[in-house]
C-alpha cells in the first residue's frame, strides 16, 4: 500500500555512501598533493647537496693548487706548514669523496680516489725527506704535477 516509503531507506543509504566516497576521494586528493609537494622539496634539496659538494671540492682543489705553487716558490722556511696545508686540502677532498659515496652509493666519487691517494703518498715522501734534511725539488715537482692533475679534473 505505501510502496513509495519503502524506498526511502535505500535512498538515504545511497546518499550516505556517496558522501562517504566523496570525503574519501577528497582525502586521497589532499594526500596525493602532499606527497607530490614532499617529493619536489626532496628533489630540490638533493640538487642543492650535489651542487654544494661539487663547489666545496672545487674550492679545495683550487686551494691545494695555490698552496703547492707557494711551496715550489718558497725559500724553505715554511715548507712544513705548506705541506700540512696541502695535506689538509687533499684530505678534505678525500672526505668529500667519502661523503658522496655514503649519500649516493659506493661507486660515486667527486674526485678520482687514486689521484688523491697518489698525492698523499707523495706528501708522505716529502715529509720523510724533509725530516731527513734532504733536497725536495723532485718531490715538490712531482707533487705539483699530481695536484695539477687533480685540479684539472675540476677544470682549474
Amino acid at each position: 500500500m505505501y510502496s513509495f516509503q519503502t524506498n526511502v531507506t535505500g535512498k538515504k543509504r545511497y546518499k550516505r555512501i556517496i558522501r562517504l566516497l566523496l570525503v574519501l576521494v577528497f582525502i586521497l586528493v589532499i594526500t596525493l598533493a602532499a606527497v607530490v609537494y614532499s617529493f619536489l622539496q626532496q628533489r630540490n634539496k638533493a640538487a642543492i647537496v650535489t651542487d654544494s659538494l661539487g663547489a666545496r671540492a672545487l674550492s679545495e682543489a683550487g686551494s691545494a693548487q695555490s698552496a703547492v705553487y707557494r711551496l715550489t716558490q718558497s725559500s724553505g722556511t715554511n715548507t712544513s706548514a705548506l705541506l700540512a696545508d696541502i695535506r689538509s686540502h687533499i684530505y678534505a677532498m678525500q672526505c668529500l669523496n667519502t661523503l658522496a659515496s655514503n649519500i649516493y652509493g659506493a661507486d660515486v666519487h667527486i674526485t678520482d680516489p687514486s689521484a688523491l691517494e697518489t698525492c698523499m703518498n707523495t706528501l708522505d715522501a716529502c715529509q720523510v725527506r724533509l725530516q731527513a734534511g734532504g733536497v725536495l725539488t723532485t718531490q715538490f715537482t712531482q707533487l705539483r704535477d699530481e695536484v695539477d692533475a687533480v685540479a684539472a679534473l675540476f677544470g682549474l
